[in-house]
């Protein structure tokens, strides 16, 4: 069959290499921020993950739109064993043609600490104490993301075995006591508390939160399990997710917290709703707030965005 608009050339491949070499956490967070006033204003649309399963391979996809930039992207992944590889396809609003592969692991590295960083900057009422749970890809990128926005003075590490080195590192680094805690004592009064595991089940107890905490959950985007226990989830004064119908389907702390009875529908706010500039993400200094990222096509395409301009100003605009 003879294509109707054959390409003159081959399609670019950016691989994940160029990805990190331009783009940088801020320029990630403030492009995420414009995609979703985007998507209050009725510029932009996310396209739901999907995923399908066979023998032990799952196939997830996830996308969206973002006409203010002339620009939509699928982002898919293939997982085996735990394991995801991602790659993002970018195409042309205004003639619906494909425009590039990207590699979409560093695109992941990176929007979603952008997201929390932002999340944080809204939220947190105090910048003295850091608890992190999970030391892997997105724990680290998270410490590095929010340290290198605003320092916290200390930084307390939950994680599987031996951390001492990932902590030794990271106090190198940034100049800042880090040190390897149990989960309890790492909770303990800290004013943000960041969950990027993978853990199924609830990783510390709620009840030590103190008034005014701020906790990030990213780890998990499965209805199935929860990083945050019930007391977490009924101390919260509100739940903030990114985009209601994706994570009141897929994400396990709010899938839990409806089902216990602990977290009243009114108590969860997407971002579109908090659109405005202006909007409180909090009420009270006092309350304790839940932001709970599952991660959308919204802002892979917003990362993406930075990407492709980076590659075009690179190759003459081809």
């Amino acid at each position: 069959m003879i294509h109707p608009n054959p390409p003159t050339t081959a399609l670019p491949f950016v691989d994940d290499a160029f990805v990190a070499a331009h783009l940088t956490v801020p320029a990630v967070r403030e492009s995420i921020a414009r995609a979703f006033a985007s998507l209050a204003a009725g510029t932009a649309q996310i396209q739901a993950r999907t995923r399908i399963e066979c023998g032990a391979f799952r196939l997830s996809a996830m996308g969206a739109v973002w006409l203010d930039e002339g620009l939509a992207a699928v982002k898919t992944y293939g997982t085996v064993a735990g394991r995801f590889d991602f790659v993002c396809n970018l195409f042309d609003t205004a003639t619906g043609r494909p425009l590039a592969t990207v590699q979409g692991n560093e695109i992941t590295r990176f929007r979603t600490p952008a997201l929390s960083v932002h999340a944080v900057s809204r939220l947190a009422t105090g910048r003295r104490v850091l608890a992190l749970f999970g030391t892997g890809v997105q724990g680290a990128a998270h410490l590095d993301a929010l340290m290198a926005e605003q320092p916290f003075d200390e930084v307390r590490v939950a994680g599987m075995g031996d951390i001492s080195g990932f902590c030794a590192a990271a106090a190198q680094r940034w100049q800042r006591p880090v040190h390897a805690m149990a989960a309890d004592a790492a909770v303990d009064g800290a004013d943000v508390i960041v969950t990027a595991t993978r853990s199924k089940t609830p990783v510390f107890d709620g009840s030590r939160l103190k008034p005014g905490a701020t906790v990030i959950a990213v780890g998990t985007s499965l209805p199935t399990g929860s990083e945050l226990d019930d007391a977490t989830l009924a101390r919260a004064a509100r739940l903030i997710v990114e985009w209601k119908p994706q994570s009141l389907a897929e994400a396990g702390e709010v899938v839990t917290g409806l089902a216990h009875g602990v977290l009243p529908p009114e108590r969860i706010v997407d971002l579109v709703e908090l659109g405005a500039a202006d909007a409180r993400w909090r009420q009270s200094d006092s309350e304790i707030v839940v932001f709970k990222s599952v991660g959308v096509g919204l802002t892979d395409l917003a990362a993406a965005a930075l990407v492709w301009k980076a590659w075009q100003a690179q190759h003459g605009g081809a």
